[in-house]
């Protein structure tokens, strides 16, 4: 068992909900994570703490299909030290201010993958496999660019739920659909600059440290997205709104809904939703886009997703600890 550094009360109690996690026979699929036997897992906004529960969920659903080795046993790091199991969740702030939040989430990724990769365990034969989702699929992407000056590309992978790194994404889209939002032009990118800026998320704005697609030219990066998740596909969800003649804030409205729903339901789907996914592949990106909503052959139960995915992880990952990080951080500018 575990041994958690702290615990966290969960926000919604859902004693027993948890769901089988069997995982499916893959026959035509490739195993990008054969040989791997450690993953380092990280959360996403509102989970700084990977528990039991996420970790192992997101290994039985994401990791195995893949060819990840069996492994039974979790430890946390300690900072950026690697412990002593082939699952290992790491703490990042995963705080609700994103752009601080993920550059010092990045700085923390790349010190324990280099920790890591200094034990000399890791290989081509044997990858370390990160495991990211929504605000640490950003930061991890970022991170992408500083390993790769050091780290071998066939020496690591990279598995990404939710990613808002995605050229769809909110991280590369919003910047564009906010000038919109303002009225365009130069009113629409001077009301937007300041925004950014006054609530330090200028990161996102082009040229930004965080607005850069998810590179798909540096590591092995496999992508699941649920399509019109409110944040891997915000800008299928904005654009898809403007284009049946909604305003931009109409537009808006539907992609903050589809980031408090869909983008909630990764760690509540089953293995036989997770494989109706079609499959895309770009450079060293694959992207297993999951149908939802009105999609040809959609099949998600949004409602069970969204329930399961509470016992699954979603709130007993450190809820607590980023929600009085971001107050601290709403107050101290030199928090991070």
């Amino acid at each position: 068992m575990v041994k958690r550094r702290y615990v966290t009360a969960p926000i919604l109690g859902l004693a027993g909900a948890a769901i089988a996690l069997s995982v499916p026979a893959y026959a035509d699929a490739d195993d990008p994570l054969s040989g791997s036997t450690t993953a380092i897992f990280l959360g996403g906004t509102g989970m700084p703490s990977p528990s039991t529960a996420y970790v192992e969920t997101a290994e039985s659903l994401y990791l195995k299909p893949l060819g990840f080795a069996d492994a039974a046993s979790i430890c946390d790091m300690v900072f950026s030290v690697p412990c002593d199991a082939p699952l290992q969740a790491l703490t990042t702030p995963e705080v609700f201010e994103f752009g601080p939040s993920s550059l010092q989430g990045e700085a923390d990724l790349i010190a324990a993958v280099e920790a890591e990769y200094a034990t000399g365990a890791i290989s081509a034969e044997h990858p370390l496999t990160i495991f990211a989702y929504s605000q640490s699929a950003i930061l991890a992407s970022a991170a992408e660019k500083v390993l790769s000056a050091t780290i071998p590309q066939d020496d690591l992978h990279f598995v990404f739920i939710g990613d808002a790194s995605d050229a769809n994404g909110i991280a590369t889209n919003i910047y564009a659909d906010l000038v919109q939002l303002f009225g365009g032009g130069t009113t629409g990118t001077d009301i937007t600059d300041f925004l950014l800026k006054a609530i330090n998320e200028d990161q996102f704005a082009p040229g930004g440290l965080l607005a850069g697609d998810t590179p798909n030219d540096l590591y092995p990066t496999t992508i699941y997205d649920i399509n019109t998740d409110g944040v891997s596909d915000w800008q299928e969800v904005w654009d898809t709104t403007i284009n049946n003649g909604g305003s931009p804030l109409e537009a808006l409205g539907n992609g903050l809904y589809h980031f408090f729903t869909t983008h909630v339901e990764y760690l509540g789907l089953t293995p036989e939703e997770i494989a109706s996914g079609v499959t895309t592949t770009d450079g060293l990106t694959t992207t297993i886009t999951i149908p939802d909503g009105s999609d040809p052959g959609a099949i998600i139960n949004d409602t069970t997703a969204l329930l399961s995915a509470f016992s699954h992880g979603l709130v007993d990952s450190g809820g607590i600890t980023a929600l009085l990080a971001t107050i601290q951080d709403l107050f101290d500018p030199n928090y991070f």
